[in-house]
């Protein structure tokens, strides 16, 4: 597991992480109105991952080719793909494409101007109980870095919630407790093996962190992605309300539906994606899914 993940390579006197996106007004992420910051580098492949671009630690190109005027410009940078690395040089390239073609994803930023950007939103999180949350890829692949935007947002009195898959060091997520408002804890398969399988790593650690973070009294929210097919069997249900009710740290239990919108963008990074559903769960579905650990938890039980 990763605890200094992507810090800025040329060193420096100032700590910077790498950072996917800031998704400004977000209501799904924690209470009230959040700024989320999305940091890049995750340890687990999930195969049904939404945001391809973010599990890796360094910057990317991705490219849309129905955008391409094939000016030759870039050097053709997208006859490259897939690539694992890319060259300054090549990067300052795909950032001069006058169609758009190319997107650079990920870019570096202190601790110091990601919490300024949240203070431009005070007011509306002063007004709603919201804050910043903390997301990813994985905040513990950066975790020396968010543990610095923690300490700065505590500084500046703005409230964090920190999202996380929970693969790595427990002392990351110990020293995180008194800065963090709620872990929103992700919960994806409840048998080791078949973790193993669909996400590249078994869930030993995770639920062992879990169990840890609860016995410390941290606030969790326990947020469970369903896949039709892939790991919304009646096990996988029923093991979820299992652990919510074992443990008096998780307050609450989030239901997150499949979507399939991420096609697009494993094809803009040259990647294969996974034979996953083509369609949006139905309704139905869902409602399946809330009954079901609702019947087995006294622990409110919702779609964010």
């Amino acid at each position: 597991p990763q605890g200094t993940g992507c810090l800025h390579p040329t060193g420096g006197a100032v700590m910077k992480g790498l950072v996917l996106d800031i998704e400004h007004f977000a209501v799904h992420d924690g209470p009230g109105i959040r700024q989320v910051v999305f940091l890049k580098g995750c340890p687990l492949r999930c195969a049904w991952c939404h945001t391809p671009e973010s599990q890796s630690g360094k910057v990317e190109i991705l490219w849309q080719s129905g955008r391409c005027l094939h000016c030759g410009l870039c050097g053709n940078l997208f006859e490259k793909l897939p690539r694992s690395s890319w060259s300054d040089d090549e990067i300052r390239q795909a950032k001069m494409c006058s169609s758009g073609a190319l997107k650079v994803s990920g870019y570096y930023m202190s601790a110091g101007e990601i919490v300024a950007e949240a203070l431009k939103e005070r007011m509306f999180f002063e007004e709603s109980g919201g804050g910043l949350t903390i997301s990813g890829g994985e905040a513990l692949f950066q975790a020396d870095f968010t543990t610095e935007i923690l300490l700065e947002a505590a500084r500046n009195d703005i409230r964090c919630c920190v999202e996380t898959c929970g693969y790595g060091q427990f002392k990351y997520l110990e020293k995180w407790i008194p800065l963090t408002e709620i872990f929103l804890y992700d919960f994806k398969v409840s048998d080791s093996q078949r973790h193993l399988k669909l996400t590249g790593v078994d869930n030993t650690l995770i639920k062992d962190n879990l169990r840890l973070l609860s016995e410390k009294g941290a606030r969790i929210f326990l947020r469970c992605p369903l896949i039709p097919g892939v790991n919304d069997s009646m096990e996988h249900l029923l093991n979820i309300a299992e652990i919510a009710e074992k443990l008096s740290g998780i307050e609450m239990v989030h239901i997150i539906p499949y979507h399939p919108m991420a096609r697009s963008k494993y094809q803009q990074l040259g990647r294969g994606f996974e034979d996953l559903p083509a369609d949006f769960p139905e309704q139905e579905q869902i409602d399946h899914y809330v009954k079901i650990v609702t019947e087995h938890t006294s622990k409110p039980v919702c779609v964010p």
